[in-house]
């Protein structure tokens, strides 16, 4: 589909911009549409400070007052800040911890970036993107009742260098250092004994936070968003345990946190809704349940019985379940649905795979219909021929290089291959579907003349294992939801040769050129980098061939009768919670 080009608008980091149309309607109410919705996404940079006050606009229907629960198979990765880096640990973030700026969308496909914590999305002070400057809106306090300060966000930051704290975002580290490499210039608080990392200016009388650089970083006010941001008092912060003892300056704090069993969020007194242009604080509390999978917490909600009239199935309704779902109008009704960002792509070791002949062979051999099918078929999501996902900022398709049936083509591939039958192993995770979908890729390309191992490794061992350039391994499969809407937060990650090793560049393509493009085009503001991206993308198809994009993900998932205002967000892909009430 031909998507409509961003407009650039006027005034220091403003923007009106234009995403990938969804497939279907999503309101932020229960229910789906099946009628296609072609207008555009449209992104926002908010430049009225009032756009980034409060409170937030009102949910129709909405009252006070309930417990809305939340059921999922296993306890989050991180609820401290710093280390989350998973989106349903951002979506139970966004109701304990606030960040420098914060996308404010309600499910209609719009999106606007405002200031969280900060008065406005940010200060461009040279007008060039080396420096960043975020005010702290007066009155935002952490539960204890203590007002939060600059020092305070700053900390937060400084601890996300932090060596003995994994996991997390590392964009903003690396920008203040200079490096992707950052812990060789700062090891973080505790290891070094700086309070604060270079290039960081701190001033709490004017509650200012200033950011240097040593190049352009134009895409910094929606790095800020991520939770590398959120404020985390130094006297109480606990180190490796401040997971389950993460001090709250959103609408709800932590109770009772079991792990692996339960996590209790009550409201948090010390909120103000007149300075929180996102979130709300209707129920009275968030009740989320470790232990059932997919299927089960799909079964429940669906049977709408006792307490799951007031839950939502958050890790979406698998495969076998989706007729049921959608074949059901009274489940239907209550299910929410939406195109994500999220795109599967099957990779390629370009450091195995060095032929790249070879690994166009391997992009016209695959059966990417049939691996959709596995997953759920349309109602799981689309196929997609581009590395950038079509919600991207910017989008526009171009037209593929390896224009195959999408069940195929092995006649072309042998062409390719001349006769040749490449010896390949792929890993792929010992879980879910994943063995089947191994199947599939073995079969399809085995058809057009490879010679196709496939190797099982258990599903935590899996992305460390693709990440160590040495790995043994010539393919597989995974996907990638971008950090924010832009090319900036797909192909640097993805395809950098400088992120190689503790990066997810698991190709592990390292082309000058690449990377030489990569920094012109992140010097750019975002409404000029978004076509460069997309040209950028189509290059990186054509002349490298490094993955064979597969298909963009649609979210489902059903949520009980006696629950209102959940969407699935265009940021996380996955339900959101801060519109959340309860259905008397």
């Amino acid at each position: 589909m031909r998507l409509r080009k961003l407009a650039a608008a006027t005034g220091v980091a403003s923007l009106v911009l234009s995403m990938g149309a969804a497939c279907t309607e999503n309101t932020g109410q229960q229910g789906t549409d099946e009628e296609s919705d072609n207008s555009p996404r449209i992104h926002v940079i908010a430049t009225d400070p009032a756009d980034s006050m409060g409170p937030a606009p009102e949910v129709e229907g909405a009252r006070e007052g309930g417990t809305v629960y939340i059921l999922r198979e296993t306890d989050y990765e991180h609820l401290d800040p710093q280390r989350t880096y998973t989106v349903a640990g951002w979506a139970l973030n966004h109701l304990i911890s606030r960040t420098l700026t914060t996308f404010r969308e309600d499910g209609s496909g719009q999106m606007v970036l405002v200031g969280d914590l900060a008065t406005t999305p940010g200060e461009d002070v040279n007008g060039d993107c080396t420096t960043w400057r975020f005010t702290l809106k007066e009155g935002i306090r952490f539960e204890t009742g203590e007002e939060i300060t600059a020092s305070d966000v700053a900390h937060g930051i400084a601890r996300s260098f932090e060596q003995s704290l994994d996991g997390g975002a590392t964009y903003i580290q690396e920008w203040l250092a200079g490096t992707p490499d950052y812990n060789s210039v700062y090891a973080g608080p505790f290891t070094s004994g700086q309070p604060f990392p270079p290039n960081l200016e701190v001033d709490d009388e004017a509650r200012t936070l200033t950011f240097h650089f040593d190049r352009p970083r134009c895409d910094m006010p929606f790095a800020a968003a991520m939770t590398t941001t959120a404020p985390v008092p130094r006297e109480l912060d606990t180190g490796v345990d401040y997971d389950r003892s993460v001090v709250s300056s959103g609408p709800y704090r932590i109770a009772e946190y079991e792990r692996d069993h339960h996590i209790l969020l009550v409201r948090n007194e010390h909120w103000d809704p007149n300075t929180d242009p996102l979130r709300h604080q209707y129920p009275d509390q968030f009740y989320v349940e470790m232990g059932p999978d997919d299927t089960t917490a799909t079964e429940r909600v669906v049977a709408d019985n006792g307490n799951d009239r007031f839950a939502i199935a958050e890790d979406g309704v698998p495969q076998a379940l989706i007729s049921e779902v959608l074949d059901n109008p009274d489940v239907e009704a209550r299910s929410v649905s939406a195109d994500t960002s999220m795109v599967w792509y099957l990779r390629i070791n370009t450091r195995r795979v060095t032929d790249l002949s070879v690994r166009q062979a391997i992009a016209y051999a695959l059966d990417r219909q049939s691996i959709l099918i596995a997953q759920g078929g349309e109602a799981a999501g689309t196929l997609t021929h581009t590395i950038l996902s079509p919600q991207t900022i910017g989008y526009e398709e171009y037209e593929n290089p390896y224009d195959a049936p999408p069940t195929g083509d092995p006649e072309r591939a042998r062409e390719l291959l001349d006769g040749r039958t490449p010896e390949l192993v792929m890993l792929y995770r010992n879980a879910s579907v994943y063995p089947e979908l191994a199947s599939i890729v073995e079969e399809s390309l085995e058809e057009a003349g490879f010679q196709v191992t496939i190797t099982p490794i258990e599903q935590p061992e899996h992305n460390p294992m693709t990440r160590d350039p040495n790995n043994p391994y010539d393919l597989y499969m995974s996907s990638w939801i971008p950090d924010w809407p832009s090319g900036a937060a797909t192909i640097p990650p993805l395809l950098d040769g400088r992120n190689i090793g503790g990066g997810s560049n698991n190709t592990f393509l390292d082309v000058p050129e690449i990377n030489e493009e990569i920094d012109r085009i992140s010097a750019l503001p975002a409404e000029e980098a978004a076509p460069e991206w997309m040209a950028l993308d189509q290059r990186i198809m054509e002349e490298y061939c490094p993955m064979v994009p597969i298909y963009s993900i649609r979210a489902l998932n059903v949520v009980g009768s006696g629950v209102g205002g959940v969407f699935i967000s265009d940021f996380l892909g996955q339900p959101a919670y801060y519109n959340a009430y309860v259905i008397s």
